[in-house]
This record gives structure tokens, C-alpha cells and sequence, in this order.
């Protein structure tokens, strides 16, 4: 479903929606009218990311944009926010969007991604989420790394859902680190049982080890809340939310 589209029924519900656009799949032109569009139907938040190729999903033959890279998107969402589109001619209204952008602390270089992330948030990016954390370490060693940003930032939480889920996030979805203590979690839960008691079991502790990642994240200084990713498990969020809310507070 379209991004605003989806924003949009969200707003219906009376929540705040994170509306998500991808530099992917449009050029400047297209880009402009879908933030009018949004900020017409009432959305206020908008994340801007560059959007895995498409040689990567299932349409591998879609031809790709990219005609702004995320940074230049950012730009340009400023702009507007500051009166200008992207070709300086003045606005008659002034779409007051709050400005997300992505980072990941588990990338191959730490010091290359506080570059960008430093980058984005002088274009204009005013908070982040992150890619899928697992290991909470590295994004604490990231955001000490960056405390002089001052960055505001969601983590990423995704809920595996059996070990095949794992095993692909670990070796084909980039920027994404899952240690091998995780992937044995999941390999030995349910072991022994039949395969719907153990699919059951793998579900439970996908659970818990989102539980155990929200605990130790909401303790690192700059993460402000977590972003439940229910990747082909939509059902899996409510019983995270659940779960987190019987969580400690932190002090």
C-alpha cells in the first residue's frame, strides 16, 4: 500500500503515523507531490530512506530512480519546510514536516556511518531510526560515539519469527548483525517437538529476545523509543507492546 495512503488511515484512527519515503522510486518532481499530498491529508512525520535496490526484492527487473540520494531528499524536505521547492520558487503554504532519517550501528564501518549520520542531520534530519538492532552494544558504542549530535532516536526492533527468518536477516539483508547466540536461540527452540509445537516455541523466543533487545536499549542515552518492525508478523507487536510495558522503567 501507498506510504500516505497508509499515513493517512493510520491518522483515521487517531494516531501519529511515521510516514515512510524512499528516494528509490521517485524523482524530484514525484517527490514534491507526494509530500503536498501527505501534509494535505493531515501527515506530519515523515522518514526519508534511499530504499533497497530492486535487484534485491521481488521485481528484480523494476527500473530504479534515484534521482536524489537520501541527503538531498532531506534537503529538499527542509526546503519546503523553509518556503522554497526544490527549484527555489517561493510556496503559498509551507508544509511543516518533523524530518526523520535512518542510520545503522552495525554497518562495516562505525566511523563512515556517524559521517553520514552527522551529514543527514545538517541537511535537516531532526530525528532517526535505526536498522533491526540485536546486538544493543554497538548501538550504545555508536550513540556514545555521536552523543555530541544530540541525535533523537527510535530504535529498531524486528521479531524473528523461526530461524529461517534469522538465518536470511544475518547473511542477505545489509546492515543487519545477528550474533550466533541468537541464531542457536532460535535453532534450539522447540527442539525435539513436532513441528507446530516447535514453530510455536521459535515464536516465543523470537518474542523474548525482542523483550531482552527493547530492555537494554531503552537504557543507552539519546534512544527515545523503539520502532516495531512485524516483519511478516504483523501479530507479533502486540504482544511486544504488551511484553514492554511490564518492563522496568529505567531510571
Amino acid at each position: 500500500m501507498s506510504s500516505t495512503v497508509c499515513a493517512h488511515h493510520v491518522l483515521q484512527t487517531g494516531a501519529e503515523p511515521i510516514m515512510h519515503l524512499a528516494a528509490r522510486d521517485r524523482n524530484r518532481i514525484s517527490i514534491q507531490s507526494e509530500l503536498y499530498g501527505a501534509y494535505a491529508l493531515g501527515v506530519r512525520n515523515v522518514l526519508i530512506v534511499a530504499g533497497d535496490h530492486a535487484r534485491h526484492g521481488s521485481h528484480p527487473d523494476a527500473k530504479v530512480v534515484y534521482d536524489l540520494d537520501t541527503i538531498e531528499v532531506i534537503k529538499l524536505v527542509r526546503n519546503l519546510r523553509e518556503g522554497t521547492d526544490y527549484a527555489g520558487d517561493e510556496l503559498e503554504g509551507i508544509p511543516d514536516f518533523y524530518i526523520g532519517a535512518t542510520f545503522s550501528p552495525d554497518g562495516s564501518s562505525i566511523a563512515e556511518n556517524l559521517i553520514q549520520t552527522e551529514r543527514k542531520k545538517n541537511a535537516g534530519a531532526q530525528f532517526f531510526q535505526t536498522q533491526a538492532i540485536f546486538e544493543p552494544e554497538k548501538l550504545k558504542d555508536f550513540m556514545e560515539l555521536a552523543s555530541e549530535l544530540n541525535l533523537n532516536v527510535l530504535a529498531g526492533i524486528i521479531p524473528l519469527r523461526d530461524l529461517e527468518m534469522a538465518e536470511f536477516m544475518k547473511t542477505q539483508i545489509p546492515g543487519i548483525t545477528i550474533p550466533d547466540e541468537i541464531i542457536n536461540r532460535m535453532k534450539t527452540a522447540g527442539k525435539g517437538l513436532n513441528e507446530e509445537a516447535r514453530v510455536e516455541e521459535m515464536q516465543k523466543e523470537g518474542i523474548r529476545i525482542a523483550l531482552e533487545t527493547i530492555e537494554s536499549v531503552r537504557l543507552i542515552k539519546g534512544i527515545h523509543g523503539v520502532h516495531i518492525m512485524g516483519v511478516g508478523w504483523t501479530e507479533s507487536i502486540v504482544e511486544i507492546v504488551k511484553g514492554a510495558n511490564l518492563l522496568p522503567r529505567p531510571k
